[in-house]
């Protein structure tokens, strides 16, 4: 069998489709059938997902990939700009009792961890032959249009997915430029769970200007990673990673 390296996937963007769907599915299923438990039954639904990521990682022996096996990321100082846009919520505070923040914590954190996994992991590794661009953007796409198939089995306001798939197209379109640099999932994961801890549990909804900032911000930053990245691939073809 052909390496993890060099494996090749003749529909790529097919593949990732398939993915995401696959995850959502195997979220939807659980979810529908897990008996309630207190707040670790939604724990045990996002990792339960997990399932067809790892199915993928086995199917193309990716366990020793360095997106998938490495904790501390290539070029750590790139994430620090992320991670000031996205702790600047916290100014607001956060509001709730130390046992339900905690208890957010950990489930932000499964959430984090199975979304990273089958996106900017398995997705975006199916993708990588793409150019930095496509390849981001096609990420963050999917990522936020994953939302449109929550929103519909969880009965969410068309109003509301709309603003779920903007939001999550753009952090997914970050979270992706930062893996082309980082390398590893693990702490986009970490960034991913933060960002969703900080909203699910901050006072009231953010000020219009507030979420336009934000958006642009991370948009920005994205588009200068990819800038980036493209740079140097343009220096270097051979480097595809």
């Amino acid at each position: 069998m052909a390496s993890a390296d060099n494996f090749p996937v003749r529909f790529p963007l097919l593949a990732a489709i398939s993915v995401n769907v696959g995850w959502h599915l195997a979220l939807f299923a659980v979810a529908f059938t897990l008996p309630s438990i207190g707040f670790a039954g939604p724990v045990l639904v996002n990792l339960a997902a997990c399932v067809v990521p790892l199915a993928v990682v086995m199917r193309f022996r990716w366990w020793r990939s360095p997106w998938l096996a490495t904790v501390w990321p290539r070029r750590p100082g790139l994430l620090l700009p992320a991670y000031v846009v996205v702790c600047l919520e916290l100014t607001r505070g956060v509001v709730g009792p130390a046992s339900a923040l905690a208890a957010s914590a950990l489930l932000m954190l499964s959430v984090g961890i199975s979304e990273e996994l089958y996106s900017r992991g398995v997705m975006q590794e199916l993708l990588r032959a793409m150019s930095p661009w496509r390849l981001t953007l096609w990420v963050g796409l999917l990522f936020g249009l994953g939302h449109v198939l929550s929103g519909l089995v969880f009965g969410r306001s068309p109003e509301y997915m709309a603003f779920q798939v903007l939001h999550a197209s753009v952090f997914g379109f970050l979270l992706a430029a930062l893996r082309l640099h980082t390398v590893s999932i693990w702490p986009l994961a970490l960034l991913h769970a933060l960002s969703n801890w900080i909203n699910s549990n901050s006072p009231g909804e953010l000020p219009i200007w507030w979420e336009a900032f934000r958006l642009l911000a991370l948009t920005g930053y994205g588009v200068a990673l990819v800038r980036i990245r493209t740079r140097e691939r343009a220096l270097s073809p051979s480097d595809t990673g």
